[in-house]
């Protein structure tokens, strides 16, 4: 509050003098009208940033109003712009006190230090010093603001200077960018006011490039528990085992999970399961030190980088992070108290462990599944033991195929050199382009199909003629000027940056320039320039180069037709809605002709081309088209002063879509190694469930005999009932997945009979009520054992129903009709057939004949209708008595 003060203080000392002076006869109400309100439409669309920062655009007519404006007006201009935002926002009024103070400040040290250099005779006749008083007004208004609001921020949020990037080189670069277009606004201004709709068109496209420093932000930072977040970590991990086995030091990876988050959710709602995520990312960066690297991994999952780490050390470190979580309460505004949650972790260290990021993860994240499986809460070290048990986590990373992350073959690039990959939907259509097709022989066509040869000969033979015509015939005669436009496009080309096989870069302003300024004689130089620097650059075939020219130079051509209209004849509104329209030509002469050879070559309809890869930049375009348009009004007015202020946003552009295109490589390539890695760990999973399965299923099928082995009367009695359940689940048609399940529940469907004591089990009389009660709980109990084995879970149903009755009368559930699980019906009646085949301590076993007969008499009751007409279907009386009943099921 002090330092508020201070700044207020200063603020009335520096503008009170000024405004004093304010009155209607005051020089420049015009100016400050136009500026201030498209400064406070400019301070409406801020730009979020990190560290409670932000941009506005609005700083371009702040600095144009330093420079033309008195200080009066400028004072006046720097409230202005703050009462729609505030209007819209409703900020505390000491934030936008303190906004408008700072503004001011910096504003009337720019207007004092400009003028200060152009002198009282202003700047008319010295264009030199204009602009160094326009440089030194960017200077010190951007440097004083971000000094200013550094203090603020350290002293108010306690961020320091280093934390908040107010003075990182790209943040101080994109100010004094956004403060030089403010210059040229100016000088705009001062050249003609009617210049100045044009000078804004390139504030669009800057304004949508400042969205770039707060999506890389987001891009490394978890927004709901502020760790970083898997992608970012990955680039650090990456990083630091290099720097370890460069130098030979340790490291360790800490891989932790969240015990029983989903009984939280479930419990208490998900927003208490974000508050207990962001409690847990607290304790990580209050345990850790203040070089190690905390992340969420996704979900409930956390990882966490120690740096210069052996081992034992990071198991002390996890180990006192384990406790501070189980010790840690946790206030939810859903719990009437406060809530512990425990954590299971697993260390992995380098080079003991692996020697690469994709190894330590592996390892570490196999020692979090071992101490889930010991019982939670725990710390454990990597092991090279296999892992048996069946886990349910989902899969880090979505592994895609390699074919499906490449990029087309084409045969030129659009004019502005953007081009769209392949989608990764769609690889019919690459395969279809990659079969095998008749090819033209020779060194012009070199292998590329007939039809393709044709078109691209065409299309050369063409353009190359056409833009030799312009080029002799054309009228103009700045031959300077167009040699150093060429000059321009090309080393813009130069710049290029390129996308697998493709590139991006502004050329395609560069030939519109050319098409607006020059006519038709720049057609053929800008697209010899271009395809020329695109071949030094990547060495493309000879048809690739002549196709480039041609196309390049029929779009220039077809956009000087329509720039002719406009260009110096009518006002420069017209000239406007020219250079929108020779956008829109430009963009379907290069897009016809390119998705014409793409189509022609994947045997693929010309339209669906077109709509698939290249719709999407007709905007664009016309974009690149309205800036031409200001280039050459700007051109006429101010020679070649007007190319130089052009290429400043251009820049800006090339900057922030490299930055954006070196974040999405560095992704895609990290997707690529995690999908070979997924893959692999996949397949070692695989094998280890595989063997998990089958031994599980050799123990339960033990278990089950062991259960038969108990009473000779029903030694066998498990795989007959299985045999029978098979043979009556194939006549009623299931697929083998349900067969398979079947087999299984039918093995298994008496194996709760362990639960029962042998005086029960054994009893050569009936049971009685209390004993029946007890045996009635086999069923239920045989549930519960198949479910602890993890993966026979779809079978649990069919055993815990297997004694319910069609008529409801059963147990466990008396469940009736339908609502009993079909496999519990098929082991009903299967079940019930082999035990009246069976002698038992209580009566003799009954004749196949006569078991089916009470099979049919109970059908309806307590057995299935269709299960008993598929059993009578498989065993026909006649065949019963001739063959026996086992037999013929063995059959």
């Amino acid at each position: 509050m002090v330092y508020f003060g201070v700044i207020a203080l200063a603020t009335i000392a520096a503008s009170a003098g000024p405004i004093s002076h304010l009155n209607l006869r005051t020089h420049g109400w015009t100016t400050f009208l136009v500026l201030a309100g498209m400064a406070s439409v400019a301070q409406l669309f801020e730009v979020k940033t990190i560290r409670d920062q932000s941009y506005h655009t609005s700083i371009v007519f702040l600095v144009a109003a330093a420079i033309l404006l008195p200080p009066e007006l400028v004072a006046l201009t720097a409230v202005v712009l703050h009462i729609p935002e505030w209007l819209k926002q409703r900020y505390a009024w000491y934030l936008q006190t303190f906004n408008i103070c700072n503004y001011t400040l910096n504003a009337l040290a720019a207007w004092g230090v400009a003028h200060l250099i152009i002198g009282p005779q202003g700047f008319t006749h010295h264009e030199a010093r204009f602009a160094l008083a326009g440089l030194a007004a960017c200077f010190v208004l951007v440097l004083m603001n971000h000094v200013v609001l550094a203090v603020m921020l350290y002293l108010g949020r306690g961020h320091r200077p280093k934390e908040t990037g107010l003075f990182a080189p790209a943040q101080l670069g994109t100010e004094l960018v956004l403060a030089a277009l403010g210059v040229g606004l100016a000088s705009a201004w001062h050249l003609n006011p009617w210049l100045v709709p044009f000078a804004l068109a390139p504030l669009l496209l800057i304004h949508r490039s400042l969205h770039v420093p707060r999506l890389e932000e987001q891009a490394r930072v978890d927004s709901k528990t502020g760790l970083f977040n898997a992608r970012h970590f990955a680039n650090v991990l990456q990083d630091e085992l290099s720097r370890a086995a460069r130098f030979e030091r340790p490291a360790s990876l800490i891989m932790a999970d969240l015990d029983l988050l989903r009984e939280i959710n479930n419990t208490y709602g998900h927003l208490a399961g974000d508050a207990v995520l962001a409690s847990i990312a607290q304790v990580f960066k209050d345990q850790l030190r203040h070089y190690d690297v905390p992340a969420r991994f996704g979900g409930e999952e956390f990882a966490i980088l120690l740096p210069e780490t052996p081992r034992d050390q990071a198991l002390e470190i996890a180990e006192r992070i384990r406790r501070a979580v189980a010790s840690c309460p946790i206030d939810l505004d859903t719990a009437s108290e406060p809530v512990n949650v425990t954590i299971s972790m697993g260390v992995a260290s380098f080079p003991n462990d692996g020697v690469d990021a994709n190894e330590l993860v592996h390892h570490a994240d196999l020692a979090v599944y071992r101490a889930k499986l010991q019982g939670r809460n725990r710390v454990l070290p990597a092991s090279e033991e296999p892992l048996l048990m069946r886990t349910t986590r989902a899969p880090r990373l979505v592994s895609l195929p390699a074919e499906d992350l490449s990029t087309p073959t084409v045969y030129a690039t659009p004019t502005g050199r953007i081009a769209q990959p392949e989608p990764v939907v769609a690889p019919i259509a690459q395969e279809r382009r990659q079969s095998a097709r008749p090819a033209a022989q020779g060194p012009w066509f070199g292998s590329i199909p007939l039809r393709v040869g044709v078109l691209v000969g065409f299309v050369s033979v063409l353009g190359i003629a056409a833009g030799a015509a312009g080029l002799v015939f054309g009228s103009s005669r700045d031959l300077f000027g167009l040699l150093t436009l060429t000059g321009i496009v090309g080393i813009g080309q130069a710049l290029a940056l390129e996308v697998d096989q493709a590139t991006i870069s502004a050329g395609a302003v560069g030939a519109l320039a050319g098409a607006a300024l020059f006519g038709p004689r720049a057609a053929l130089p800008i697209a010899l320039a271009m395809a020329v620097v695109d071949w030094s650059a990547k060495r493309s075939p000879l048809h690739h180069v002549a196709f480039n020219v041609g196309a390049l130079s029929l779009s220039s051509l077809a956009a000087a037709g329509m720039f002719s209209a406009g260009l110096n004849r009518y006002s420069e509104v017209f000239t406007l809605l020219m250079a929108v329209g020779a956008g829109a030509i430009y963009y379907l002469t290069n897009m016809a002709l390119l998705s014409f050879a793409v189509a022609l070559e994947g045997r693929e309809r010309w339209l669906a081309v077109w709509h698939e890869r290249f719709r999407w930049l007709l905007p664009h375009y016309i974009g690149y088209g309205v800036v031409a348009g200001v280039m050459a009004i700007a051109y006429h007015a101010a020679g070649l002063y007007a190319l130089a202020v052009a290429v400043v946003p251009l820049l800006l552009m090339r900057k922030t879509q490299a930055a954006y295109l070196q974040h999405t490589q560095r992704s895609a390539l990290k997707l690529r190694e995690a999908a070979e890695t997924i893959h692999s760990q996949n397949v070692s999973l695989e094998k280890a469930n595989r063997l998990l399965r089958e031994r599980s299923t050799a123990a339960m099928e033990s278990l089950s005999a062991t259960v038969d082995a108990r009473d000779s009367y029903t030694a066998g009695h498990s795989r007959r009932v299985q045999r029978l359940a098979l043979a009556i689940g194939q006549e009623i048609g299931l697929s083998q997945p349900e067969l398979d399940l079947l087999g299984h529940a039918a093995l298994f469907h008496d194996i709760g009979k362990l639960a029962i004591p042998d005086s029960i089990l054994l009893k050569p009389a009936r049971l009685d009520a209390a004993e029946w009660g007890l045996m009635k709980r086999h069923s239920d109990e045989g549930a519960r054992i198949i479910d602890r084995l993890g993966f026979l879970e779809d079978a649990v149903p069919s055993i815990r129903h297997h004694h319910e009755r069609f008529d409801g009368t059963g147990y466990p559930d008396h469940l009736r009709g339908d609502e009993i699980p079909l496999g519990a019906r098929i082991i009903h009646v299967a079940d019930a057939l082999d035990s009246m085949l069976t002698t038992r301590t209580y009566r003799p076993a009954l004749t196949a004949a006569d078991a089916l007969a009470e099979l049919r008499d109970a059908t309806g009751s307590q057995f299935c209708p269709r299960c008993v007409a598929a059993l009578e279907r498989i065993l026909p009386d006649e065949e019963v008595e001739a063959a026996g009943l086992e037999l013929l099921v063995a059959s």
